[in-house]
């Protein structure tokens, strides 16, 4: 006699299906975390070439400035007397206060004036680069243009901004034997009435940890000899 055939039938265990659990959360864990880490590294390189373009930009227009630079020569030019009026084409360069940091700025002339709005005159222009503190507490940096008459050097709602949200903007004007100053005024006889013959640019973004320095040296290709 024929007994039936017994089947037997097997299936995972409690434990195993608790072990697979625990194996695919580790790698949906895993893949997570690789993917988070690469979304904010993504974020961080934009930012950076985004910070990095805005001050190729900044640094473009100084060079286009000051290559263009506008220098009265003798004997058109003479030293200034006591009570004269200072030279409208002199280059002048600060440092003071603005907000809670000590910041640089610069006066000149130049052939460089950018023509926008109704006024497409040329001409040799007074350009100023200065910063103005905003709502963030950062910097703005700022980039005045005018043609002759001159405006006195003060602040106007006018001016374009050229960067916003800096940390800093600094300036080191050197002589034809390298020496270091913080400020410059070619009417002066500390400077022999010369202009400076490089100037060191630092633009300084973010702040503690995240603090980033961008450094340009330009170096004038025309200037006035001692006189």
């Amino acid at each position: 006699m024929n007994r039936p055939a017994k089947h037997h039938c097997s299936g995972f265990t409690l434990v195993e299906i608790l072990i697979a659990v625990l194996i695919f959360s580790i790698i949906i864990f895993t893949l997570f975390s690789s993917f988070k880490a690469f979304i904010v590294s993504s974020e961080a390189v934009k930012k950076q070439v985004a910070h990095d373009e805005k001050i190729s930009r900044v640094f473009k227009r100084i060079s286009m400035d000051l290559e263009s630079i506008f220098v009265l020569q003798p004997p058109r030019y003479k030293k200034p007397g006591f009570d004269s009026d200072p030279d409208p084409y002199g280059f002048t360069g600060k440092e003071g206060a603005v907000g809670q940091q000590v910041v640089s700025s610069m006066a000149f002339t130049s052939g460089a004036h950018a023509k926008f709005g109704a006024n497409q005159r040329d001409g040799i222009a007074r350009i100023v680069y200065y910063l103005k503190e905003n709502k963030k507490n950062r910097y703005d940096l700022y980039r005045a243009d005018s043609l002759p008459p001159f405006p006195e050097e003060t602040a106007s709602c006018l001016d374009p901004v050229l960067c916003q949200d800096i940390s800093g903007f600094d300036m080191i004007y050197k002589d034809v034997n390298k020496n270091e100053y913080r400020y410059w005024d070619s009417d002066a006889e500390e400077f022999n009435h010369m202009f400076p013959a490089s100037i060191d640019f630092k633009i300084t973004v973010g702040s503690g940890e995240k603090q980033q320095a961008f450094i340009l040296s330009i170096g004038l290709l025309t200037g006035r000899g001692p006189t």
